[in-house]
Parts: structure tokens; C-alpha cells; sequence
């Protein structure tokens, strides 16, 4: 089954809606899709290897505002994102859902949570954390913004891929690490902004965690330097009894693009678990 890749259009941006991907499938009525949300500073291309793999599943991909083929909004908060998201689930027919986000797409999950718990079957939070970002980390992400944009330029930000990346899978994948770097290097420096200004703005969210009373798993990646294991097990222990801790040895921050077969096991499981 080939994914359903999609942009974001809506009432909080004043752009024409675009393209659509060159991918397109149609789903069937009743069916609950897995929805991919990807991290940043990356599109839905992220996903390319783990659908491939994923072959069985209905899965719908989503670029975010400003990543892909989706415009930017004109409220840069995680909030405005999954308005859209929710907005296109519907648009699509998709009257729930199981969503799996990464990272930022993560962030854009919890905020579903909060605001369209209806649409939700389950989550998948993966290489995720529920707290806002201290003083310090929201002034370094609203000064990438401003560099980004004062630069028209992301080149400074191609050495991330180094934290995204494990040890591991540089050395026995070099083809991935390369790859991570050359998307970081195509990313719209609108939507870095857009992106790095909206994850500044996001709330903390472990009451939305407390609340949450269905299935969710929460994927640590053992060598992420950018969310420790230690997130993940705080997010769990909010979730309780009805949330499942995975880490993943020899993987840091992007276990779809580093280990994509294993990523689509455990998310083909969650998924059969939630559905």
C-alpha cells in the first residue's frame, strides 16, 4: 500500500494550498491510517525507507508547516500545527487515527492530545519529551530563527546531523548519516524559523500525559544525545499503566531513517496493538 503524503493547508495561513505529493492512494472508509509526523528539521521524505518497509499498513504522511510541500502558518506554535494536522485527517475522511511523531512531530502528537484527543486511537512519541524548554533552550532556538532567516541559510546547521545520527550508525551506515546531512541542507530556512519559533512557544506537557487514558509507546533511542532515555522513562511514568517504554540500542535521535526495519517492527505492533 503506497502512503497518502499530504500539505497542510488551513485557516491559519494565507497561501494557496499546494501540490499534492506524486504518491497518492485513496483509503478506504472506516479505516484507521498510521499517520507519520516527522521530525526537524526534515519533510515526510524522512519516512521513505520505513514505508517501504511498511508495505500492510494504511499510512498517511504529513508535512508540517514550512517542511515540504506545506506552507508556513501564520501562528508559529505547536498548537496551530495540529489544528492543521487534525484539519487534514478530516478533510481525508480519517475519523481516528493512529499518529507517530518524532521529535518535533512529537511535540505536534502531544498537542493533539490536548486538543483532538478524538481523533486519536493511539500515539506513538518517539524521540520526544513533554517539558517546555528552559530559559536557555528557548533563547538558542529563537536565535537559530533569527540566523537562519538574517542568513537565508541553514548551513550552519548540517553539523546537527552528527547528534541526530549514532556512532553506531555512522560507522555502519555511512549512506545515513549522509543523507541526514543533505536533507538538513535543503531544509527552507522560512520554515527552520517557523519550526525552531514554534518549539520555543511549546507548553509542558506532562498534564496532557497524566490525562491521556489510551494506548501510547514512547521510542528512546539509547546513544540520543539530544533526549536521554531518562525523558522517555519521566513521559512513560506520566502516561501509566497503559504506556510501553522501547529503546533502541545503536540508535540516537532518528531510529526511522537509522534503523528503519526495526523502527517499522515496533510501529507496525503498536499500531496492531491500537487499531
Amino acid at each position: 500500500m503506497t502512503p497518502l503524503a499530504i500539505g497542510l493547508t488551513g485557516r491559519f495561513g494565507p497561501f494557496e494550498p499546494p501540490a499534492l505529493c506524486q504518491q497518492v492512494v485513496e483509503l478506504e472508509a472506516g479505516v484507521v491510517p498510521l499517520v507519520l509526523l516527522h521530525a526537524y528539521p526534515f519533510d515526510s521524505t524522512m519516512f521513505t525507507a520505513l514505508t517501504g518497509v511498511m508495505t500492510s499498513v494504511p499510512i498517511v504522511l504529513i508535512d508540517l508547516p514550512g517542511q515540504g510541500q506545506s506552507p508556513i502558518c501564520a501562528q508559529a506554535t505547536v498548537e496551530a500545527a495540529a489544528d492543521l494536522v487534525a484539519q487534514s485527517l478530516r478533510r481525508l475522511g480519517v475519523n481516528q487515527a493512529v499518529v507517530a511523531g518524532v521529535s518535533m512531530g512529537g511535540y505536534v502528537t502531544m498537542a493533539l492530545m490536548r486538543h483532538h484527543p478524538e481523533l486519536l486511537a493511539g500515539v506513538v512519541l518517539m524521540h520526544t519529551k513533554a517539558e517546555a524548554d528552559a530559559t536557555a533552550a528557548r533563547q538558542s532556538r529563537l536565535a537559530v530563527a533569527r540566523r537562519v532567516t538574517e542568513e537565508n541559510s541553514v548551513a550552519s546547521l548540517v553539523p546537527l546531523a552528527d547528534q541526530m545520527v549514532s556512532t553506531t550508525t555512522a560507522s555502519q551506515h555511512p549512506d545515513r548519516l549522509a543523507q541526514v546531512r543533505a536533507w538538513i541542507g535543503a531544509a527552507n530556512p522560512p520554515g527552520v524559523a517557523w519550526a525552531q519559533t514554534a518549539m520555543a512557544a511549546r507548553p509542558d506537557s506532562f498534564g496532557t500525559l497524566r490525562r491521556w487514558g489510551l494506548p501510547a509507546t514512547v521510542v528512546s533511542g539509547a546513544e540520543d544525545p539530544l533526549v536521554p532515555t531518562s525523558a522517555a522513562e519521566a513521559m512513560v511514568e506520566a502516561l501509566g499503566v497503559q504506556a510501553k517504554l522501547v529503546v533502541v540500542s545503536d540508535v540516537a535521535h532518528l531510529s526511522p531513517v537509522e534503523a528503519p526495519d526495526l523502527a517499522a517492527g515496533l510501529l507496525r505492533e503498536a499500531y496492531r496493538q491500537m487499531n
